[in-house]
């Protein structure tokens, strides 16, 4: 979830360019269609488990087509509680510019939990707004992330959110990253930091992720962002990804 949980699995946020689609440049005339099949051992989304910390499948199909513009869809198994909700399916699309060598992405991001919603009530999906800043320096890469959505999930209020990344790049096989978040929530007791630093290893069409995560949210304030007990625990992770391109 986002506001009783939250969603930046590494392997959307380790790198802006990794799990950003590709600039224009790159794409054929007509745009090209990516995506990837990933399994992980606990699903986290700003530093909190979506998926009650148990094995997580993920899947996402990406179009990028001409002059930076693209949109996809990214789906994984999720339960924050009694099984509920079971799936989330989210939807997005966006532009890259290039800014001199440095890239920044306008996203629309929409955050879909449709076995949930049906049930009635307060709604769990919720829109956001995101961009990202990207440049590389050699085997550099820094990534600066912003964030908002008008309306919280669960009718949690406005919502803020920042973070910066940098990878390096150790090898041309193996990198080493790391991700510092903050996450403000009208409706919710404190705001709160999480943070992450892993290995990730590529080999051909797979990468190995390996992660620590972590976050410093309260005992006492677990309960709004998410209903298992153990997900706002400190754990480490592990990633494995396929991708593929069909276009």
């Amino acid at each position: 979830m986002k506001s009783t949980g939250l969603k930046l699995t590494f392997a959307a946020a380790m790198l802006a360019s990794v799990a950003m689609p590709a600039l224009a440049d790159d794409a054929p005339a007509y745009g090209s269609i990516t995506g990837y099949v990933a399994g992980e051992s606990d699903y986290r989304y700003r530093g909190i488990s979506q998926n009650n910390t148990e094995i997580t499948p993920e899947g996402s199909l990406n179009w990028a087509g001409p002059m930076g513009f693209y949109v996809g869809t990214w789906l994984a198994k999720t339960d924050w509680g009694g099984k509920n909700p079971g799936l989330e399916m989210d939807i997005y699309g966006g532009k890259h510019f290039d800014l001199g060598g440095t890239d920044l992405n306008i996203e629309a991001y929409y955050y879909s939990y449709p076995d949930f919603d049906a049930y009635g009530g307060p709604k769990a999906s919720y829109f956001e707004f995101q961009s990202y800043l990207s440049h590389t320096f050699d085997k550099l890469t820094l990534t600066a992330t912003g964030a908002y959505s008008p309306e919280w999930s669960l009718e949690g209020g406005d919502g803020w959110y920042g973070a910066g990344t940098a990878a390096y790049a150790l090898t041309d096989w193996l990198s080493i990253s790391g991700t510092v978040g903050h996450q403000w929530v009208e409706m919710a007791p404190a705001d709160y930091t999480h943070w992450d630093i892993g290995f990730t290893a590529v080999y051909k069409s797979f990468s190995l992720d390996l992660r620590y995560v972590g976050n410093d949210i309260k005992k006492t304030d677990t309960g709004f962002w998410m209903a298992t007990k153990d997900a706002t625990k400190d754990t480490v992770k592990v990633n494995l990804t396929y991708n593929f391109t069909l276009l």
